[in-house]
């Protein structure tokens, strides 16, 4: 499910194709009571194009508020815990969580913040970081979240980016993110800082439990004019190319692409919380991803699910978490299960209360799946592989194969999400399974737009709705989804997003370079990782050691050339300028 999409290899495409006639009367029997899997309608320039609607239906857009989705069964569940730290152990109950938010709220407003102001969230995967999260939509304030490992020079680029009137960090962060604030946060602007326990929190910060423990003598929240249409996170994405854009989500995409999930899932992956009984999950990827954010974190507090919160991935505390909470499922990246193929500390008996596994952001290989099964001794039967596809701009699901039947497969369109195929090169609609084409998507979760990037948002959205994603896709005679390609620049590391004009851009900066050029490639670990391709100038000396080091430091470890640095005499590039990747990765391979 980024920002989270798949890429999976052609190989896959060929035993796909080839479905028995067997299959073809199922199909029909499965279909039937849903609408036509195609439709052949005219544009509104009269030309024909395919849709694909969704096979789960309609999902009408739900005009609600994220908070107010989120509480409104709160009442089956209210005693039940709702979010436990892995590290420090402490615990809110559903109730405590709700007036905690409510709390925040009203000490943010009490500092001066206003509707449509934008607070940065820079923090780990703690409790008081989801609570500080929902206490700033609450005060019908923005967040925009930032990956606490980003370096001082990434975060201020967000925060002058977004407009940052405030931010919420923690200790271990805080003397980075404050230098990082200077020259783009007021003074006196709210710097709030959640005690981690690793040390103590710079002078004139404010503890983040100030926000909880003033808030209940300030007045309630007032009735402020707002609209599900009104933006509610900023999260950031390179979309198809170029640096991180502010991706602008109402609480109209956020709350509709939950439901839309809950609808296509038709409450055969997750259980509705009762006063007896819930669903645990381990939040082990970063709640600042939006596959965290809203693919995991927002709709499981919906359903009332205990969420163990994990800040940092080390062995120790994952398998700590697997062993001391009976879990439900997880939803992973395909390290994760690498991880839990390669230790020989996980045991079968943590994995037996689990009946899910969602991965998202990143490929997952049938192989590992089933070097997995192997060696827990454990099949489909009991514990489900389902994967999905998604990306930021779609807040962010678009595809899940929810029964995890059609290996490699992303799914299908999740309940009220149309898609199109669009072949990138005649821009006709794909009309037959096994032809690819570029994955267009609509619905009421697609994004506003790009902050202040009108050329951008041009580019990514067109004519009635339609997203371009820029990942190449086919379908099978099932109708089921297979990512082969992308057309953007992005490289995928571990799940996460690396620009390479943002790489670029450093690598120019070295007294050496004259030109630079990043790609990614291959690696078994990671998904991808960056790899340079420098000219030098003339009497240069640098060495590949030299272009690494002289990266470190500047932009964070997993945007660092793990793929390695190659010399060249000169990059390739269109007669518009346009550096062409696909001549250099052909020219690595």
């Amino acid at each position: 499910m980024t920002s989270i999409r798949q890429i999976l290899r052609c190989g896959r495409r060929l035993c796909q194709l080839q479905e028995s006639g067997a299959k073809m009367l199922n199909r029909s029997a499965k279909f039937a009571s849903t609408q036509a899997q195609q439709q052949i309608v005219g544009d509104e320039n009269g030309k024909k194009i395919k849709i694909f609607p969704s096979p789960y239906g309609d999902s009408p857009p739900l005009h609600m508020l994220v908070q107010d989705y989120i509480w409104r069964h709160i009442d089956k569940h209210h005693n039940q815990p709702a979010l436990v730290c892995a590290v420090t152990g402490r615990k809110y109950t559903y109730s405590e969580t709700r007036d905690a938010s409510n709390y925040i709220a009203r000490s943010l407003i009490n500092m001066g913040l206003r509707k449509g102001d934008v607070v940065a969230l820079v923090a780990p995967n703690y409790p008081e970081s989801i609570l500080g999260f929902l206490g700033i939509l609450e005060a019908n304030l923005v967040v925009t979240t930032v990956n606490p490992f980003y370096t001082r020079d990434e975060i201020a680029r967000q925060l002058e980016s977004s407009g940052a009137k405030a931010i919420i960090t923690v200790a271990e962060i805080a003397r980075t993110t404050l230098e990082a604030s200077r020259g783009t946060l007021a003074p006196g602007a709210p710097f709030v800082v959640i005690e981690d326990g690793t040390g103590p929190i710079p002078e004139d910060s404010v503890p983040f439990k100030d926000l909880i423990t003033r808030g209940k003598s300030l007045p309630p929240l007032s009735e402020a004019q707002i609209s599900p249409d009104d933006l509610a996170v900023l999260p950031y994405s390179s979309g198809t190319t170029g640096l991180p854009k502010g991706v602008m989500l109402t609480h109209k995409n956020l709350v509709s692409n939950m439901e839309m999930v809950d609808r296509t899932a038709n409450k055969e992956m997750w259980q509705q919380a009762t006063t007896d009984s819930q669903e645990i999950i381990p939040l082990i990827l970063p709640f600042f991803h939006i596959f965290g954010m809203n693919g995991m974190v927002l709709p499981r507090l919906e359903a009332g699910t205990q969420i163990i919160t994990v800040p940092k991935f080390t062995p120790e505390v994952f398998i700590g978490v697997l062993a001391n909470h009976k879990s439900s499922g997880l939803f992973l990246v395909p390290p994760i299960l690498l991880f839990l193929n390669a230790s020989p500390f996980v045991k079968r008996e943590y994995l037996e209360s689990m009946h899910h596994f969602i991965c998202g952001a990143a490929p997952l290989a049938q192989s590992d799946v089933e070097r997995f099964y192997q060696k827990f001794q454990m099949d489909s039967s009991t514990l489900k592989f389902c994967q999905g596809y998604g990306l930021t701009e779609a807040s962010p699901v678009v595809c899940l194969d929810k029964m995890g039947l059609q290996p490699g497969s992303i799914g299908q369109n999740v309940a009220g999400c149309d898609i199109r195929l669009v072949d990138p090169v005649t821009k006709e609609d794909v009309s037959s399974p096994g032809q690819t084409g570029e994955i267009w998507v609509r619905g009421p979760h697609i994004m506003k737009g790009y902050l202040n990037n009108e050329s951008a948002t041009r580019e990514m959205m067109v004519e009635n709705g339609w997203l371009k994603t820029g990942d190449i896709a086919y379908y099978n005679d099932e109708f089921y989804f297979f990512v082969t390609d992308r057309l953007k620049e992005l490289i995928k590391v571990k799940g996460f997003q690396v620009a390479p004009a943002e790489l670029e851009s450093c690598l120019r900066m070295h007294p050496d370079v004259v030109e630079a050029a990043v790609i990614g490639i291959p690696d078994e670990r990671s998904g991808e990782v960056p790899k340079a391709f420098i000219v030098l100038k003339k009497g240069g000396k640098a060495s590949e050691e030299d272009i690494k080091n002289f990266v470190k430091g500047k932009v964070s470890d997993y945007k660092e050339l793990q793929g390695g640095v190659t010399f060249v005499d000169n990059i390739p590039k269109n007669p518009s300028g346009k550096i062409m990747r696909t001549q250099l990765k052909n020219q690595y391979k």
